[in-house]
């Protein structure tokens, strides 16, 4: 569906940037104006695009997973960053015929004119400069969020202005009436998807809190029950998204994995302490409701092609590959490497450590210091996997942890000569 809206966009995008340029002004004024006019329309698709990504469209997620979803995302921002900035910008210089005394007149005008644009067009640079990773690790997990809310608004804004001025729409009924129905398809998926489907679920099933455990200083896990937890579709390996409806965190939503395969009557969760949010976690009551979303993922069970399996999980990421090790049949022969900085890090290694000796499986834990990339013996560098699992290229690999730590691990097991249909990972990142 995405690729097909995506098609006809691009063609209808095309079709008129062509027919505008047939009839664009004369010299390099006309041109730029042209261009102002084409960035817009594409922007409008760019925008379209990535609210479909992040609708949590079960079709989608089930194709590709939430994780990939969530990476092509980001991945079009910089683009819909660019196209969002140059479209003012070329048609101020446009307007200005292209002269730097005429193109600050002109941009001035433009602001001051079409307020509701210029409060679009701000709301999306903000929110995409403060989504770049750089920004990103600096700011509070619940700022981002807070601030990342605001597209909602700044889309309709745009929209709002594209259907009321547009060059290429304001003239064309039929045009708009495409351009309409793209927004409401897009306000449809996530209206239903993003609220309605997880409210149906979160009614349903009632989920609350049984109780909070400490693992560490600075981890704990959340037991919830509810109603009829055995229709919930969720497996191990995969990851819900929570808004606990306690008084300091219920406008949140927090993406954690089950930390344990699905019981029928339970569900757990294991989090690491980063932010206030996570913090709040550990000192939540008993007896606290949940509004949740999913579950998401292809990081199961059912994505395995071999008989035997390679489990690496590093941090917090060792959570679903945890709940995976419980679901995998007793057939498969599993190893597992458990990576930490520091063996007293690591998070549920009792627990690991038994699943692991109840079914014989091999298990390692790694630790000490990354060491140098180009250093083939360092931990979990090329060398050191080969010798722990000889037969790694002939194993599904499951793999889970920090974006760094599995972009780094993917490229090892590339140089092993492991294909990429047997590599299963997911970035342990909000």
């Amino acid at each position: 569906m995405l690729v097909v809206l995506a098609g006809l966009n691009l063609g209808a995008v095309t079709a008129l940037a062509l027919a505008g340029l047939a009839t664009a002004g004369p010299g390099a004024a006309g041109l730029l104006t042209w261009a102002g006019r084409g960035a817009g329309l594409f922007a409008e698709v760019l925008i379209v695009a990535q609210v479909l990504l992040a609708a949590r469209i079960p079709a989608l997620e089930r194709a590709v997973g939430q994780d990939t979803l969530m990476r092509w995302h980001r991945g079009l921002g910089q683009s819909t960053l660019a196209v969002v900035l140059a479209h003012p910008l070329l048609l101020a210089a446009g307007y200005g015929g292209a002269q730097v005394g005429g193109f600050l007149s002109q941009s001035w005008t433009l602001a001051t004119t079409y307020l509701t644009a210029t409060g679009g067009f701000l709301l999306v640079v903000v929110t995409a400069t403060l989504s770049v990773r750089t920004a990103r690790r600096r700011l509070k997990y619940e700022t981002w969020y807070a601030v990342h809310l605001t597209t909602y608004l700044a889309i309709l804004l745009a929209f709002g202005h594209q259907l009321a001025v547009g060059h290429d729409l304001a003239g064309s009924p039929l045009i708009a009436l495409w351009w309409k129905g793209q927004l409401v398809a897009a306000a449809g998926c996530l209206l239903l998807f993003r609220i309605g489907l997880p409210l149906a679920r979160s009614l349903r099933h009632r989920l609350r809190v049984v109780s909070v455990v400490a693992e560490s200083d600075d981890v704990a896990s959340v037991y919830l029950t509810g109603r009829h937890l055995d229709r919930l579709p969720a497996q191990g390996g995969q990851f819900l998204v929570w808004r606990f409806l306690h008084r300091r965190g219920w406008w949140q939503a927090h993406p954690y994995s089950l930390s344990a395969a699905p019981s029928g009557d339970v569900l757990r969760i294991t989090v690491r302490a980063v932010g206030d949010g996570t913090r709040q976690l550990a000192r939540m009551t008993p007896g606290t409701r949940v509004i949740f979303e999913g579950p998401y993922g292809i990081f199961t069970a059912d994505a395995r092609t071999r008989s035997r399996v390679l489990l690496i999980g590093a941090g917090v990421g060792i959570t679903p590959i945890r709940a995976l090790l419980e679901e995998l049949p007793r057939s498969v022969d599993v190893v597992l490497l458990h990576r930490a900085s520091d063996p007293s890090d690591a998070v549920l290694v009792d627990e690991t450590r038994a699943l692991v000796n109840a079914r014989g499986a091999r298990a390692w834990m790694v630790s000490g210091p990354r060491g140098q990339s180009a250093d083939p013996d360092r931990p979990l560098g090329p060398n050191h996997v080969r010798a722990l699992v000889p037969d790694v290229a002939r194993r599904d690999v499951y793999l889970c942890g920090p974006p760094g730590f599995c972009a780094a691990t993917i490229e090892v097991l590339r140089q092993l000569a492991v294909p990429d249909n047997q590599i299963h990972h997911e970035s342990f990142e909000l």
